[in-house]
């Protein structure tokens, strides 16, 4: 993993008030609940410095950062996701292009995703282990810098959907996702595709994302002190 020349940094904070479980932190570090991480980079996948600090580029073809069933991602109550993207097509191969993915070989029985469609919107979406879903939807433009934060209250079952610190759209589930994936297909979180590059399915981002957090619990944009601003430079080729 290589950081390539740097340009202004600007508009993020240092660090969040609260730790997230899951963070692609700006200085380059990954971490888990506050360790660093090293998850496998499959072939595609680059990473340079842009105003958003380390940021991660994904070919479209079997690009991903991929994490094994680590156990403190499985989480199965209040979650909130928080990433910015840029996006150069929607999908370019499979049902969707994944931005933040947990599950395993099996169709479907995904707990948790954020996701791009073809349709052109971003999708946050939950799902038990009965095959039982519920998403909240935007459309999403391309080749434009975008904040997405999606949420889920376990308490109250609301799916929220933000862009831009904007919120965009609400649903009510009774659905929760689930802790349990099959050993033997491959669980784990993607980022940027599904958890298995060697596997059956391929699911991937073609564009760049920064900053992205996964947190157990439910925060909005300002609470986490998020600030969208639009971004000046474009992002590197």
């Amino acid at each position: 993993m290589g950081i390539l020349a740097a340009i202004a940094f600007f508009g993020v904070a240092a660090r969040p008030a609260v730790e997230p479980v899951l963070w692609l932190r700006p200085d380059g570090e990954i971490t888990i609940q506050g360790r660093r991480y090293s998850p496998k980079f499959s072939p595609g996948t680059r990473v340079y410095r842009s105003q958003f600090g380390a940021t991660y580029d994904f070919d479209g073809r079997r690009s991903g950062l991929l994490f094994g069933d680590v156990p403190a991602l499985r989480l199965t109550q209040s979650m909130t996701v928080s990433v910015w993207l840029y996006l150069r097509s929607y999908v370019n191969d499979g049902p969707g292009a994944q931005i933040l993915f947990r599950g395993d070989d099996r169709n479907g029985h995904d707990p948790y995703t954020l996701v791009i469609h073809s349709n052109g919107t971003v999708n946050f979406g939950v799902q038990t282990d009965e095959d039982k879903g519920m998403s909240v939807s935007a459309e999403i433009p391309l080749n434009s810098w975008t904040h997405v934060l999606g949420s889920i209250d376990a308490k109250t079952g609301q799916l929220k959907l933000y862009m831009n610190n904007e919120l965009i759209g609400t649903t009510l589930t009774s659905f929760r996702p689930f802790a349990q994936l099959v050993g033997n297909d491959a669980p784990g979180v993607g980022i940027g595709n599904v958890q298995n590059d060697q596997g059956p399915h391929n699911q991937p981002m073609n564009g760049q994302l920064a900053d992205l957090r996964l947190y157990d619990g439910v925060f909005t944009p300002d609470e986490l002190g998020i600030r969208w601003f639009a971004p000046r430079n474009p992002p590197l080729q």
